[in-house]
């Protein structure tokens, strides 16, 4: 595998700003990861802080739990005793969960979170644990119900799991059976490549999906098999036994509720001060607070808390609480409570001594919105490692690539105008040209000849006005088939060429953000983590080109 750093632009304005000129938005954040002084600073406040945290060994129960059913290796159980040590700090990073491990960023994600979690503890020789949250607790079925894989001619086919209750209840709590599962094992065994790598992995899908009752399960289950042995320990935000172990926390979020709304929409004006949108909502009357609600019609629907009158409730006026009453139900069902995208920064401060935090670009940017949330529950903003970004080039694709003398930015800027400009350079009939002045000589003819026709009868020019519309479309098809004809007759060089973009850059997105992982591990086997893992950590977050 040869690496090559190609630059690719980030999604957000505020997080290409991050990676690219932190002091500019130093204000938003807290630390620049790219100064040695951040982790050594940050280990020292986290030392100090050891007892304003979820204790350690009950937190590492409920973990051991939790991996041992979903993510047994001895690698992972060694990491989890040395979380239990006072000394042992964390790196963290998460996703919702996502079909077969979803698009290719998740597992880039998870390369950024262990190569970090490695520089950290040489650079401050100590341990430092790398720890996965699934977040088990997102209801977006939408997004987590479909992958990608390319078929044989490249274009990217999206396979869905379909399911009658998606879209209301938290994933983790969203049961899959047997209707569910089939049909997409079956359509993603079908797309698979055939190599030598596919039946071994199609059976380990089988198995992992089949072992779990919802996709937050099957996910676990996945990224165990693809990264315990490198010592990942994986937590479901979602599981009823760290819960039990936030109470304290979710106290807290509902005592001090109007201060942190107050934190969330200074920063808020911050960020638009600084000329930048919120990729978060911040309401005046935000909770920032899910309450899973239980009914006779949905087994479990997350509500979104908003406080009015004095009371917490969501907007359907389904559930209404007092200050007092929410906190008596978080003691006794605690499960029934999630955070919202910026709580959810606290929850995890509470329970990880957070070296640094993995984030993508969207992540990156909605996180300014949390500092002085942080700061108002005596936190600290633990410093942002950009996930690393990748594009992998297949050996056939850089054939491509070569035989048209085309670059990755050609293909991202603009290869509908490469695409054009290939096919009129195959053709020498020129037919833009000549249906054009087909046009302007039928006009030139016509116009004269419909001024005559109004000394025979006044109304003529009007029906011959719509005569040359009607002509003129019958011009436009005839330029439209013969173009097609053209693309026929070019047919194998137009695939080949768009190939490159679908595989490189599908529907106009960045690979990462499309493909399965799972093509390229069927392709080329565990020995292509293993080389992603022996990489340089990027502390900016840089993209690079992975030439197979």
């Amino acid at each position: 595998m040869n690496v090559v750093p190609e630059r690719l632009p980030a999604n957000q304005p505020l997080a290409e700003r991050y990676m690219n000129d932190f002091a500019s938005v130093s204000s938003l954040y807290n630390m620049n990861v790219t100064d040695p002084q951040t982790w050594i600073q940050r280990a020292a406040w986290l030392d100090q802080q050891e007892h304003s945290r979820i204790e350690r060994g009950a937190l590492v129960d409920c973990l051991t739990q939790y991996n041992l059913t979903h993510n047994e290796h001895e690698a992972v159980q060694q990491s989890l005793e040395l979380l239990r040590q006072p000394n042992t700090l964390t790196m963290v990073g998460g996703q919702q969960s996502g079909l077969f491990t979803g698009p290719l960023l998740v597992i880039y994600k998870v390369v950024t979170l262990i190569l970090s979690a490695r520089h950290a503890a040489e650079q401050l020789d100590r341990p430092v644990v790398p720890v996965f949250w699934i977040a088990g607790e997102d209801h977006d079925w939408d997004e987590v119900n479909h992958t990608y894989l390319p078929d044989e001619d490249g274009q990217a086919v999206r396979i869905r799991m379909e399911h009658e209750r998606g879209g209301h209840s938290p994933v983790s709590r969203t049961l899959i059976t047997e209707e569910h599962i089939a049909p997409v094992l079956r359509q993603f065994e079908g797309l698979l490549p055939d190599t030598e790598h596919k039946g071994e992995w199609i059976a380990e899908l089988e198995r992992c999906m089949r072992q779990s009752d919802n996709l937050s399960s099957a996910f676990a289950r996945q990224l165990g098999r693809l990264f315990g042995r490198f010592g990942l320990v994986l937590l479901d935000s979602d599981a009823p036994q760290l819960r039990e172990l936030e109470k304290p926390v979710f106290r807290r979020i509902i005592e001090q509720n109007d201060r942190l709304t107050e934190a969330y929409l200074a920063a808020s004006r911050e960020v638009r001060e600084a000329g930048y949108d919120e990729q978060a909502t911040v309401a005046e009357d935000g909770a920032n607070l899910f309450y899973i609600h239980t009914d006779e019609v949905y087994t479990a629907e997350r509500l979104l808390l908003f406080k009015r009158d004095g009371h917490f409730t969501d907007r359907k006026g389904l559930v209404t609480f007092t200050k007092e009453e929410l906190l008596e139900l978080v003691e006794q069902h605690p499960e029934r409570f999630s955070n919202n995208v910026l709580t959810r920064p606290l929850m995890q401060e509470s329970l990880f001594p957070v070296l640094g935090t993995i984030l993508g670009t969207g992540e990156i940017a909605y996180w300014a919105l949390t500092r002085q949330a942080f700061q108002t529950l005596g936190m600290q903003m633990p410093p942002i490692v950009p996930r690393m970004s990748f594009t992998v080039v297949e050996d056939k694709i850089q054939q491509l690539l070569t035989r048209f003398k085309l670059s990755f930015d050609d293909v991202r800027e603009r290869f509908a105008d490469i695409r054009q400009e290939w096919l009129e350079a195959q053709e020498d009939y020129n037919l833009d040209q000549r249906f054009a002045e087909l046009k302007r000589q039928f006009a030139a003819l016509y116009a004269p000849f419909v001024e005559g026709l109004a000394e025979v009868d006044a109304s003529l020019p009007h029906i011959a006005d719509t005569n040359q519309h009607k002509i003129e479309a019958q011009i436009d098809y005839l330029h439209r088939k013969s173009l097609n004809a053209v693309e026929k007759q070019h047919e194998v060089g137009l695939r080949r060429l768009d190939r490159i973009a679908h595989s490189l850059y599908p529907f106009g997105k960045p690979q990462e953000r499309t493909i399965n992982s799972y093509y390229y591990i069927g392709r080329y086997g565990e020995r292509w983590l293993d080389q992603l893992l022996s990489l340089e950590p990027d502390l900016n977050g840089g993209h690079r080109l992975l030439y197979m």
